[in-house]
């Protein structure tokens, strides 16, 4: 594997230790910088080149042994290459030298950088904060620096701040002096070796709830006013996540505290700043009086996330952005495991399908994919590795990994890995090299099947049902959603298969286009009619296609439940895929859908929903849509009655959420007597707040809002105005874009860009407006090209706001239509998003084609059925 050529700076200097002073002010919103940098010196040089973006530099210097001052006699700032460049008088030569400079920035409203946020303070009224959010290429907005991740050092930090407010940084508080003009100097001790992107700031009236792990380091959540009892669950959970990881990874949490802050306005979920990782406000804190069940979940992932990132990230560094996956891939598959630890009855692992390898999936079936390893230069290209590929396909792909050499050997080969490379910097060959030397297994040259190239497998099976040990001929093909092409992409596969009645599994791994695998464990007893089941547990990450009197025999399966719930669930998930890749009729979909009739798993059910309303979603224009809806309650209607709207004794924590989940569906679909009783609830809350469980609100808000007028949209308006839990604000919000008539939407699509909606929100809230099956798609995307300005310069500068933003259109399902948002893009450049752009594109491209092939027989489907 060749080294990756790093962006941007020479290789003539090399920092060692920054000293840096901050001193924020919050009512200007701008931000002095005090630096010097011990650096050795590479090679002889009369500039020093550092990463800039948005700073003003107004003096710099560089002293050497014997402590000689050289001034800078130019200062050359580069917007374009992110640059400023100090030229001294004479040359540095090779050995130790320090630089300093002295600069000033904005406290920026962008999300990104060294940036403000506001919050209700202890007074009632808005107060500023300021916090940062560096990666991947931001802590350049800062402060001057040698912003790439191999390039570590160890940062000694000062903030200069208000004498009232607290101040947070990576490490502890070595010292806090009070001056006389009421500013306070709090100096933090010096943090390890460590990457720039990892850097945090935060300043801000700040409270905290706080405890011990086992090994004695400090962990804290913080909150602003008011709210810190908010972050208790989210501390339990973090001390037992310290304790299990430092077992698993044999290698003890390094630093003394561990924070965990609550930022009001946060562009990314959270973000693992080594000791003081930040997070959106939903993601920590947990309200027992107004959290929904499914908050729960959402903070132990997240935690457990951010956590395995000290580890694979923070201790573990990738060499260069080609690598992100290894940090996020790792953190999400370890969080999954975590989590499950902790808490068994939630079915993580099952979860995980839904979440993980059907998202990953979804997006890595597109001719636009990228490999999981993507070589990367300048960040306009890095910001768009933030997703479904490094995150969801990479954490399957280690999870498939894991099942194939075994737990044991895995966690053996992670801990060889870390132990190699703490402190440090890592490639992916060097984790694959360490699971191979662990297991004795090809891991590397199986890997690169699955690292190095985009896309993955659909295995087509053919039972060979013979008097001796039956046999499945295969055949894999890249799977596309526009159709197996004549691509000759190959795959390592652990392919794997059961059966009715078999005696155990068989499996082999394919490397060749075709092959077949011999039942020797797995031929029935009982002949007749018995199912064959690839990839059990949905353990690999391969789609798979039956010839149809198989499929077809899986069918009692998952009527009687035979099949796992995993298995159910991948089933129905490949069955889905392969209809929208036109590799089955549509129709094949909607027979297997009705044997989910009597399904009672949350998990299985949470897929189903989700592809439903997928589905439902290309048919609004359909003439036949009415029928299409009736076919989705029928489906509902046995869980429906059984669930009910109010929880039984001793219900279980899944049970509450396909609860929630099956009642919003069916009133989605247009099930009159569940939009009554939504309607009913919302109108005795409002009387009495304490007569509707958490767990209901969601659903509640969101189908009286289906049904509701402009007096029930005012009620709802009103309450999310007043709301200051975060959690109940964004479903009160959401519930806004759930209207039906298009002036209450446009209002709310108003409401998005206002001073009401956090600019961390406005891209979810016109998500949700335009998924509104009554022309909510046009109506955003309208609105979108109307104020494109003002998105452009919240969210231009890339990231996942701007990446959800540009998909929005990807619904639209006509020739005329994607040539309209071609036309858009193409005036309107966003080269932080181009590759989701063509991604948006070929999703409309496959809706109309899709419509095209299905729609005359979906019909016909229909008509029949009525007869």
């Amino acid at each position: 594997m060749t080294t990756p050529k790093f962006y941007q700076l020479p290789d003539t200097i090399r920092p060692l230790k920054y000293r840096l002073v901050l001193t924020p002010d919050l009512e200007k919103f701008t931000f002095a910088g005090e630096e010097e940098v011990e650096v050795e010196v590479l090679r002889a040089t009369e500039q020093v080149v550092m990463n800039a973006l948005e700073l003003q530099v107004s003096t710099a210097w560089a002293t050497q042994a014997g402590g000689r001052r050289i001034e800078a006699a130019r200062i050359d700032h580069d917007e374009q290459s992110q640059t400023v460049t100090l030229t001294f008088g004479s040359r540095l030569v090779p050995g130790k030298a320090t630089v300093g400079l002295h600069y000033t920035g904005i406290l920026n409203d962008r999300l990104h950088g060294f940036y403000r946020s506001t919050y209700q303070g202890k007074d009632d009224r808005p107060h500023v904060m300021a916090c940062t959010q560096f990666e991947p290429t931001d802590a350049r907005r800062c402060l001057p620096c040698w912003d790439e991740p191999s390039i570590k050092a160890v940062f000694d930090c000062t903030l200069v701040v208000p004498a009232q407010l607290t101040a947070v940084s990576n490490t502890p508080v070595a010292s806090e002096t009070l001056r006389p003009d009421g500013l306070k100097v709090v100096h933090f001790e010096d943090t390890p070796l460590m990457s720039t992107y990892l850097l945090a700031f935060i300043v801000s009236e700040l409270e905290s709830v706080e405890a011990h792990a086992s090994n004695g380091t400090l962990i804290r959540i913080f909150a602003t006013p008011g709210k810190k009892e908010l972050g208790q669950f989210a501390l339990d959970v973090a001390v037992k996540v310290l304790a299990y990881y430092n077992d698993y990874f044999g290698v003890s949490y390094p630093l003394k505290k561990l924070d965990h802050l609550a930022i009001p306005d946060f562009a990314a979920g959270a973000m693992e700043n080594w000791g003081a990782i930040t997070y959106r406000e939903v993601a920590l804190l947990y309200d027992p009086a107004n959290s929904a069940p499914v908050a729960k979940e959402r903070i132990a992932n997240v935690v457990a996330h951010e956590m395995a990132h000290m580890w694979f990230g923070d201790l573990v560094t990738m060499a260069w952005w080609n690598d992100l996956w290894l940090n996020e891939s790792f953190a999400s598959w370890m969080a999954t495991k975590a989590v499950d630890h902790l808490f068994p009855e939630w079915h993580m692992w099952t979860q995980f399908i839904v979440s993980d390898v059907t998202t990953g999936m979804g997006l890595d079936g597109l001719e636009n994919s990228h490999p999981i390893e993507q070589e990367v230069k300048d960040p306009s290209e890095i910001n768009q590795l933030f997703d479904a590929i490094s995150y969801d396909k990479g954490a399957s792909i280690l999870r498939m990994l894991e099942q194939f050499i075994g737990p044991d050997d895995f966690r053996a080969g992670l801990r060889q890995y870390i132990a190699a490379h703490t402190y440090d910097n890592a490639q992916g060959q060097d984790l694959w090299q360490a699971m191979e030397d662990a297991s004795a297994q090809p891991i590397v040259s199986m890997m690169g099947s699955w690292i190095e190239q985009a896309g993955y497998p659909v295995v087509q099976a053919k039972v060979r049902r013979t008097s001796g040990k039956w046999q499945v001929s295969l055949r894999q093909d890249r799977f596309l959603y526009s159709g197996i092409k004549d691509d000759p992409t190959l795959w390592q596969v652990p392919v794997s298969v059961i059966s009715q009645g078999g005696a155990g599994q068989d499996q082999m791994v394919m490397s060749s286009r075709e092959a077949t695998l011999r039942m020797e464990k797995g031929t029935p007893r009982v002949r007749r009619n018995a199912w064959v089941k690839l990839n059990p547990a949905y353990t690999a990450f391969y789609r798979t296609q039956y010839e149809e009197k198989e499929w077809a025999r899986l069918i009692p399966g998952v009527e009687t439940r035979e099949l796992s719930p995993a298995d159910r669930l991948g089933l129905h998930a490949d069955t889905y895929a392969l209809s929208r890749a036109r590799m089955i009729p549509a129709t094949q979909y909607l027979r297997l859908v009705e044997a989910y009739k009597g399904e009672d798993d949350y998990v299985v059910w949470s897929d189903v929903v989700g592809d439903l309303r997928a589905f439902d979603g290309l048919l609004t224009q359909e003439s036949y849509s009415a029928k299409y809806q009736t076919l989705a309650r029928s489906v509902l209607r046995r869980i429906v009655r059984k669930m009910g709207w109010e929880a039984k004794p001793n219900e279980g924590h899944l049970d509450t959420l396909l609860r929630s989940t099956v009642l919003g569906a069916i009133g989605t679909f247009g099930d009159r007597a569940t939009q009554q009783e939504a309607t009913r609830r919302f109108m005795r809350y409002l009387e009495d707040p304490k007569s509707l469980s958490p767990d209901l609100k969601g659903v509640v808000y969101g189908l009286a809002a289906q049904a509701g007028d402009t007096r029930t949209y005012e009620a709802m308006h009103n309450l999310a105005k007043e709301e200051q839990f975060q959690e109940e604000r964004l479903r009160l919000y959401g519930a806004l874009a759930r209207f039906s008539t298009k002036p209450l939407l446009e209002k709310t699509l108003e409401l998005s860009l206002s001073s009401e909606v956090r600019s961390q929100d406005t891209v979810s809230l016109l998500t949700q407006v335009a998924m509104n099956r009554r022309n909510g798609l046009r109506l955003t995307w309208d609105f979108m090209k109307e104020n494109w300005q003002e998105l452009e310069r919240r969210y231009g500068a890339g990231g996942f706001g701007m990446m959800r933003l540009v998909s929005i259109p990807g619904g639209f399902a006509s020739p005329e239509e994607r040539q309209e948002v071609a036309d858009f893009y193409l005036a309107h450049r966003v080269p932080s998003a181009t590759r989701t752009i063509q991604q948006t594109l070929e999703r409309i491209d496959l809706n109309t084609q899709w419509l095209q092939h299905n729609r005359l027989g979906v019909k016909r489907w229909f008509e029949q059925r009525s007869r």
